[in-house]
């Protein structure tokens, strides 16, 4: 089964409002606050997708001041500095991975897949836009 196939199954389910079969060792906090944001989002993605992708540039952003500070004013004790690393080098590893993984499997540059990415948010939740699991590749 592929990712596309168990974001979509996963997607009906919750839209259908069933509970997911979660193990009872698995079911964390954590857990229950992803199926609440998984079930906001299918509730409203153009409204959900629009807010993670202004959190994502907030904190790349962030990371990009901090660079500033650590490179022209030699300071690497700043508080904004930690918060800015915790938050974005997952979002940057992963945004590596998804460039890395289009190039070397689809052939799909980086510039175009970014296009891409961009025109298929602006597109979700219009008729004609993609699904939420299509955005998957």
């Amino acid at each position: 089964m592929s990712n596309r196939e168990r974001a979509a199954l996963i997607a009906s389910e919750l839209e259908q409002g069933h509970a997911l079969p979660l193990e009872r060792s698995w079911r964390r906090s954590s857990d229950i606050a992803a199926v609440a944001r998984m079930r906001a989002l299918l509730a409203d993605p153009t409204q959900v997708l629009g807010r993670v992708h202004r959190y994502v540039e907030i904190s790349l952003r962030r990371l990009y001041r901090s660079r500033n500070i650590v490179l022209h004013g030699g300071s690497t004790g700043g508080v904004a500095l930690q918060a800015a690393l915790r938050v974005t080098a997952l979002l940057v590893g992963a945004a590596l991975d998804r460039l890395t993984h289009a190039d070397l499997v689809a052939g799909v540059s980086p510039l175009v897949l970014a296009s891409r990415a961009e025109t298929a948010l602006r597109m979700v939740g219009d008729e004609m836009g993609p699904g939420l699991c299509e955005l998957i590749e």
